[in-house]
């Protein structure tokens, strides 16, 4: 019998990334496409309303009341986390991809195919990262447009090789964000739900793991497209956004919610970049590729080639949706969505 699986994201982003990235996983085969929205998004509603194959869940008020007694978590992976549970408790399909709204999985064959073929005690499978770039000298037509890269082998450490003293710290990895992959999950497994894999069940703080060791491989032959910059500005955007929250949780009392110290550097470093005449152009060196970068990372077999079409997928199945996926229509609904961030940075 074919498996069933479905995806869910914790999401706030402009309608066309919605759509793209429900529309992708759809294409895939996904029987159910999951989303919850992190701040009240009423295209969202219009645009997939009466959707057999879209959930949407409002996380306001009242949803993280019935959650949590304190109400909503300040720090998105307490939300992201809190989210995947409630899915994950009361799911009806047999595995479950969760992922952000930027990162779409890419596998080379059919989905279910490779999830029937998983023995009994598989508990998970691992999906491996693929970041998208800018080549050197690309002017995107769309948001999509562009080349990948992937993280480097285990032990291994090229990132000064390729980038050079001034930017790899903030690239240690190859990448500029994670390269840890996230998981397909199968439903009913005894265990703790993170961000990017699920654990041993935790009983407590500081106490051991309990339970059976869960059973992973990697997902055979796919990869996961990280848009982690559709657009320059979409970067800096996320950075200082995730800044801004960090801020705010040192100065309650608490652990800041990041603590890798790759993304910590490129915090700072967009920090820093908002006292200059255009931040937007002083992060996209993280994202944007030399031709001596591009000819090492081909070299050391760190770039694929993946085919993706999101905003061609997103067309097919919603024609009747007005989308403009190019970088300036993409950049004018972030500055409206993101003003408050972009103000209190002073980000003209």
């Amino acid at each position: 019998m074919r498996p069933t699986w479905m995806v869910q994201a914790t999401v706030n982003e402009p309608l066309e990334l919605l759509v793209s990235f429900v529309a992708h996983h759809l294409d895939l085969g996904a029987d159910l496409v999951h989303l919850h929205l992190d701040h009240p998004h009423p295209e969202a509603h219009e645009a997939f309303k009466g959707h057999p194959k879209v959930k949407l869940t409002d996380c306001d008020e009242a949803y993280w009341k019935r959650l949590f007694p304190r109400g909503r978590p300040p720090g998105l992976p307490g939300r992201q986390q809190a989210n995947y549970r409630q899915v994950y408790d009361t799911m009806q399909q047999d595995w479950v991809l969760f992922c952000d709204a930027d990162e779409y999985l890419a596998p080379r064959e059919e989905v279910a195919a490779i999830l029937a073929r998983q023995p009994a005690r598989m508990d998970y499978l691992l999906i491996p990262v693929a970041e998208k770039v800018l080549p050197p000298g690309l002017q995107p037509a769309t948001v999509f447009d562009g080349a990948f890269r992937t993280g480097q082998p285990k032990g291994a450490d090229y990132a000064l090789e390729i980038y050079g003293p001034d930017l790899a710290p903030m690239l240690e990895r190859v990448v500029a964000a994670h390269d840890v992959g996230k998981s397909i999950v199968r439903r009913g497994v005894d265990c703790t739900l993170r961000t990017h894999m699920p654990l041993q069940v935790t009983p407590g703080t500081g106490l051991p793991p309990t339970g059976p060791k869960l059973t992973w491989a990697w997902m055979p032959d796919a990869w996961l497209a990280h848009y982690d910059a559709l657009t320059p500005l979409y970067y800096l955007v996320k950075l200082l956004a995730r800044h801004l929250v960090n801020k705010a949780i040192l100065e309650s009392g608490k652990r800041t919610g990041q603590r890798h110290p790759s993304r910590e550097e490129q915090m700072v470093f967009a920090v820093a970049a908002c006292a200059q005449a255009n931040p937007v152009e002083v992060t996209e060196v993280l994202h944007r590729l030399t031709p001596q970068s591009m000819a090492a990372l081909r070299r050391r077999g760190l770039l694929v080639d993946l085919a993706l079409a999101p905003d061609q997928t997103a067309r097919k199945h919603f024609p009747d949706l007005t989308l403009d996926f190019t970088p300036e229509a993409f950049d004018r609904a972030l500055r409206v969505k993101h003003a408050a961030t972009l103000a209190t940075m002073g980000v003209a």
